[in-house]
């Protein structure tokens, strides 16, 4: 090529060259700020402002413990947590300091009020040769909150904010991953005999518990004292006590020699009631049982007491059963007696 013609060309091939240098510098530059990731303070608020507005599930994915792994993790999920009495307000991260691929710093923050604050440890994440570095928070705040059930082995359900969880079985304890909050459990019994007694627990640490029971219901209480109305009526459709649970009892009372010959007969029915906290259906008036017969030595008699019943309570398989309670009679007065 003449040398006039390269002259020509020269400035040109800078220009191009230059325009080359630019770009790949521009690329560079580009390529640093896509590779530089967010402060990890960032992320740490982040974190606490969407359990603050009750996504649990999307905070947990900016830690290296997503929902999904954690097992029993039915309270991490947004369907529960955002249900939950969260109480978080005025977050605010401090003193966050980088030291190669980790990270850690306080948020601090209120719950209900209370000032509280974390201590947030973040590792740096690379997914990919393109991918941008994120900060994962390693020790996401998610507490054991021990549920124990103390239900005497009526319980048939378990639920935290109106959601089921699975029932140990029969009464023990169960072990409940959580998030920040204040949560309400509470047991159930379909048979309507017991009634929940719902128990709030907060979670502000690494551990909570609870302890849940049941109440005896009204329904119980009906039950039971139909079922000892018919019992002590019962007691008396034949004159000699036969096949009566309070058979004992009540000769007992009268203490007579001649029970072959003594009949007995219910001549003012008692008044009874339920007491839940003793589970006893009891006598709140007396009733009146006359006892007449023959001895040899005393002739013809008739004998009258005042007495209250008793019974205890017991529920198995959803059904009532009663037992007499130290005999289940006792004289509230005196025998009188009567002789022809």
């Amino acid at each position: 090529m003449p040398a006039a013609a390269r002259r020509r060309r020269a400035p040109w091939v800078i220009v191009a060259i230059a325009v080359v240098v630019a770009l790949i510098a521009a690329a560079v530059v580009a390529w640093t700020q896509v590779q530089r990731p967010a402060p990890p303070a960032q992320t740490a608020t982040r974190f606490w402002q969407l359990l603050a507005d009750g996504k649990a599930q999307d905070a947990l994915a900016l830690t290296s413990t997503p929902a999904s792994d954690v097992p029993n993790g039915l309270l991490l999920s947004d369907a529960v947590y955002a249900k939950a009495d969260r109480g978080l307000a005025g977050i605010s991260a401090h003193g966050f300091a980088r030291s190669g691929d980790t990270a850690s710093g306080t948020v601090d923050y209120t719950q209900h009020g209370t000032a509280r604050t974390a201590h947030v440890e973040l590792a740096l994440v690379h997914s990919g040769f393109l991918a941008k570095p994120t900060w994962q928070i390693t020790n996401a705040p998610i507490a054991k909150v021990a549920v124990t059930v103390a239900s005497g082995g009526h319980a048939d359900a378990l639920s935290v904010q109106g959601t089921s969880l699975p029932l140990p079985d029969g009464d023990g304890q169960v072990a409940v991953p959580a998030l920040p909050g204040t949560y309400t459990f509470q047991l159930g019994d379909s048979s309507g005999l017991f009634s929940p007694v719902p128990q709030k627990v907060a979670v502000t640490g690494t551990a909570a518990a609870v302890t849940l029971g049941m109440t005896p219901s009204s329904r119980l209480g009906q039950q039971a004292v139909t079922q000892a109305t018919s019992l002590v009526s019962g007691c008396f459709a034949k004159a000699d006590l036969s096949g009566c649970a309070l058979a004992d009892g009540i000769r007992n009372i009268f203490d007579l020699t001649a029970e072959s010959t003594v009949t007995y007969q219910l001549t003012r029915a008692p008044k009874l009631a339920f007491d839940p906290k003793t589970m006893r259906v009891s006598s709140t008036s007396d009733g009146e049982i006359v006892a007449t017969g023959s001895d040899p030595s005393l002739g013809q008699f008739r004998n009258t007491a005042q007495v209250s019943f008793a019974l205890d309570v017991s529920v198995t398989g959803g059904k009532i059963a009663l037992s007499p309670h130290d005999g289940g009679v006792s004289n509230t007065n005196k025998v009188l007696s009567s002789r022809d």
